[in-house]
């Protein structure tokens, strides 16, 4: 006789004024896309998992913002974790929530499935789950005032489980928060960054790198405050170039540079034309270099 695995069961308590801060945040932003991360304490028996969130981190002041894309500020969501698990170790990163109310679409993107499959399989994610929180909708009138789903992904499974209403509720419990004078201060100057300002080519460049691209990874360049995009590129004869395209956060309409470490001579005159050359987008760099790269590459060989 075969003895399958039981099929994993999840349960979730959340704090109501932790979904409440969650709210809010989607009240402030009622064009762009936000989110941030969610913090608790799990249980795991057997596969049956006990999902208790107990706090949220807000964004941070540098987090980048458009109707189809959102990037955390990383940075700062590490100190506020670091200096809330001094007085709760037993505090763990659950996983993230974000919105799409402000785009209306209805679940997880592709870019957003392909990004927590990534985030739960790595080596240094410390719990064998991610837990995502998608606000969907702004309900009028309506108690809550949002719409919500709740996904899990589990490491080493390519199944996404969506977790029923049924199975989540709300609890009247203490929010773990950080330290109150940090929020304050990182609050303010989050109100005056510039780089909160939408920025619609970097949500389109999300979406392509996503589908198109998928070893590309999106950072943050911290000396600067500005995204950057780096991966390798495939070339014809079978090498590749490691290649770097960064948004230029002093000019106005924010054009890419784009850059590669590679040494072949055969490509060295095309890499030092594209110094000085400026794109309006990530996207657009890239598909131009590879293109240029490429046909040097072939008129070389064919030489």
């Amino acid at each position: 006789m075969l003895f399958r695995s039981k099929k994993p069961a999840f349960s979730i308590a959340i704090a109501r004024d932790a979904l409440e801060s969650i709210f809010d945040e989607c009240d402030k932003y009622d064009v762009d896309e936000t989110g941030g991360r969610l913090l608790g304490t799990y249980r795991n028996d057997n596969g049956r998992y006990e999902i208790e969130v107990k706090g949220v981190l807000e964004p941070g002041p540098n987090a980048q913002r458009s109707p189809t894309y959102f990037l955390q500020d990383g940075e700062y969501q590490e100190n506020q974790f670091r200096a809330i698990e001094a007085s709760h170790p037993d505090i763990e990163h659950l996983g993230n929530w974000h919105t799409h109310h402000v785009n209306g679409h209805p679940t997880l993107s592709g870019g957003d499935r392909q990004t927590y499959f990534r985030t739960v399989n790595h080596d240094k994610h410390n719990t064998d789950f991610f837990y995502a929180l998608l606000v969907v909708s702004k309900k009028r009138g309506g108690n809550p005032r949002y719409a919500v789903k709740h996904f899990i992904f589990r490491r080493g499974d390519k199944t996404i489980y969506e977790i029923p209403a049924k199975n989540v509720k709300l609890v009247d419990a203490a929010v773990i928060q950080p330290p109150q004078a940090d929020t304050v201060t990182l609050r303010e100057s989050a109100v005056r960054s510039p780089r909160s300002e939408p920025n619609l080519e970097r949500a389109k460049d999300h979406e392509f790198f996503a589908e198109f691209y998928p070893g590309f990874k999106s950072l943050l360049a911290k000396n600067i405050g500005a995204p950057y995009w780096k991966g390798s590129l495939a070339l014809v004869d079978g090498s590749s170039a490691e290649i770097v395209t960064l948004e230029d956060p002093d000019e106005g309409a924010r054009p890419y540079s784009i850059g590669s470490s590679s040494k072949d001579p055969v490509i060295a005159d095309i890499l030092e034309r594209y110094k000085n050359r400026k794109f309006q987008s990530a996207r657009h760099a890239v598909i131009y270099l590879e293109r240029d790269l490429n046909l040097a590459l072939y008129l070389g060989k064919k030489g």
